[in-house]
């Protein structure tokens, strides 16, 4: 469980970097933000016509938030593995 947090941390301070050497930290934190938190909506928006669902709690808010759309489908990715 400590690596997968250590992964996870890794991973979140590459995104706050490469948003840092942008130039645009604050709007490519913002359109990134909004974008994950979009898409997670989205999908559960379809999940009448896809039957796919994610619930919506602080842990895909989160990795909706700092990762953006492909956190949303790192989300997905997980639940279809669990659910096997």
């Amino acid at each position: 469980m400590a690596l997968i947090i250590f992964f996870a941390v890794v991973a979140a301070l590459t995104v706050f970097v490469s948003m840092k050497k942008s130039g645009h930290f604050l709007k490519s934190f913002f359109v990134s933000t909004a974008q994950g938190i979009a898409s997670l909506f989205a999908v559960n928006a379809l999940c009448g016509l896809t039957g796919v669902s994610l619930s919506v709690n602080a842990l895909t808010l989160g990795s909706a938030a700092v990762f953006g759309t492909p956190g949303v489908i790192m989300n997905l990715i997980a639940q279809i593995i669990m659910t096997k």
